[in-house]
C-alpha cells in the first residue's frame, strides 16, 4: 500500500495526522519529529517556527504569548546564533512568504551544495554564522527555501503566560510565568512588544549580544519601523529595576544607530573598550572612479581613517574580494586609510588595534596608549564569537 503522502510544513495533532490516513507506526518513525507532546511534523519537511508558535498559542497553551529569543527571530532582531538550539541560526536563514517573514524550522541547504542531511553545517555559513551575517547574502527573500536539513531537534522555543496554571508544553518550550507586559501582534501571533523582548534578552544575554540586539532595531533598514533609542530607553525606565531593565540600560549606553550588522557592532565597541574615539557610523563617501557613494562602517572623517569589518564572505567568491580591493584602492587614492578587522580579530585584537594605532600617528591624531591592549589588558578586550560554554 502506498504511504499517505505528508503535506509539508504541517504540524498537527495525533488524531490529524491519523484521519490524513497516516498508520500510528509511521508516526512513530524517523518521518515524524514530535514538536510538542501530542503534535508532530514531517521530518523532512518541517514547519516553520511560525507555524510551531501558532500552533503553541491557540492548541497546546491557549493564551500564551511569544517572548524572549524566540519573539526576537520573528521580528528579526539580531541574536546570537548559537542561542537556543540555534534559533539565532534560523533567523538568519528567514525568508519572505506571502509578503511575511518566516523563519523555518530548520536550516536549509546552501545552493550548489550536495542534498544530504547531514548535522554539520558548510564551513562558509558557520563563518557568516559567527559574524552575525545572513545565511542569504541579500537577507529573506521571496519563496521557501529550495530544500532542508531533516529536523532532527526543534528549536527551543520561548513563550510567557500571564494567566493560568499550566506549567509545562514540554521539552521544546520555555515557558515563563509573568505579570501583564505589553503586547504586540505580529504575523498574527501575539507576541512580545519590541520593547519588552529587548528586556527579556537583556535577562539571559550577554551585553554584547544585548547592545547588537538594540542595534539591530535601529539599523539603517530597521525590521520595525518606528523604534528609537529614547523609546527604548523610557520602556527600560518604565520597569525600573525588574526583568532585564538594568541590563537594558547598561547596554543602551554603547547603542548606536544606523549600524548594518553585528560585526560593526562589535568593532565599534571593541574600538571604544581600547580607547578610541567613537566614529561615524556608515560614514558616505563618493568612490572617485565610479561615482557612487559607498559608506564606510566606522570613519574618523577629520583624519580619513576608516574602520571595516569584514565577514568571511567577503573572501568566499573572487567577485566580492576584487570588487572590495578596487573600492579600497580608489578610496586610497583620495586619501583615505583603510584598516579592515575580521571575527579573528575581535576574539584577538592586539594586532588589528596597534595598527589603527600607528594609523592614528601617522595621520597626526591623537592617539591612546598601546597600553589599553598589552598583555592581560589585550584579552580582556576580545570576544568569542563561538557559544559561552565553548570558550
Amino acid at each position: 500500500m502506498r504511504a499517505t503522502p505528508l503535506p509539508p510544513g504541517a504540524l498537527l495533532s495525533r488524531a490529524e495526522w491519523r484521519s490524513l490516513g497516516v498508520s500510528t507506526d509511521r508516526l512513530a518513525g524517523p518521518a515524524f519529529t514530535t514538536v510538542f507532546h501530542g503534535f508532530s511534523t514531517p521530518t523532512s519537511a518541517p514547519a516553520s517556527v511560525n507555524t510551531m508558535c501558532d500552533v503553541l498559542q491557540t492548541s497546546v497553551i491557549p493564551g500564551a504569548i511569544i517572548s524572549h529569543t524566540t519573539a526576537a527571530a520573528l521580528f528579526g532582531i539580531s541574536i546570537p546564533w548559537w542561542t537556543d538550539n540555534e534559533m539565532g541560526l534560523l533567523s538568519s536563514a528567514s525568508y519572505l512568504l506571502d509578503g511575511r517573514r518566516t523563519v523555518p524550522g530548520t536550516v536549509p541547504i546552501p545552493p550548489g551544495s550536495a542534498a544530504d542531511h547531514a548535522d554539520e553545517l558548510p564551513a562558509a555559513w558557520v563563518s557568516r554564522a559567527e559574524s552575525g551575517l545572513t545565511l542569504n547574502t541579500a537577507g529573506a527573500q521571496p519563496g521557501p527555501p529550495a530544500a532542508a536539513r531533516h529536523l532532527t531537534t526543534p528549536p527551543l522555543l520561548h513563550a510567557r503566560l500571564e494567566h493560568g496554571r499550566q506549567r509545562s508544553a514540554g521539552q521544546h518550550v520555555v515557558l515563563h510565568r509573568t505579570s501583564p507586559r505589553p503586547g504586540f501582534t505580529y504575523l498574527g501571533l501575539k507576541m512580545s512588544h519590541p520593547y519588552v523582548v529587548l528586556l527579556e534578552l537583556a535577562s539571559i544575554l550577554p551585553h554584547d549580544e544585548v547592545v547588537i540586539a538594540i542595534d539591530s532595531l535601529v539599523r539603517r533598514d530597521p525590521p520595525v519601523r518606528g523604534v528609537t533609542l529614547e523609546a527604548i530607553r523610557i520602556a527600560a525606565d518604565t520597569y525600573g529595576s525588574r526583568w532585564g531593565s538594568s541590563a537594558l540600560r547598561k547596554a543602551l549606553r554603547d547603542a548606536q544607530p544606523n549600524t548594518d550588522s553585528p560585526g560593526e557592532t562589535r568593532t565599534r565597541l571593541l574600538l571604544g573598550r581600547a580607547g578610541f574615539p567613537q566614529p561615524a557610523i556608515n560614514h558616505p563617501v563618493v568612490d572617485p572612479d565610479t561615482g557612487q557613494m559607498r559608506y564606510l562602517d566606522l570613519a574618523y572623517p577629520e583624519h580619513r581613517i576608516g574602520v571595516e569589518y569584514d565577514g568571511d564572505y567577503h573572501r568566499l567568491t573572487k567577485k566580492q574580494w576584487r570588487s572590495d580591493q578596487a573600492r579600497k584602492d580608489s578610496l586610497a587614492s583620495v586619501g583615505w586609510e583603510l584598516r579592515t578587522l575580521t571575527g579573528e580579530d575581535i576574539k584577538h585584537p592586539k594586532r588589528a588595534l596597534a595598527a589603527l594605532h600607528r594609523t592614528f600617528l601617522r595621520a597626526g591624531a591623537r592617539a591612546p596608549s598601546p597600553d589599553n591592549w598589552a598583555g592581560r589588558r589585550g584579552a580582556l578586550l576580545g570576544r568569542s564569537l563561538r557559544p559561552p560554554a565553548s570558550d
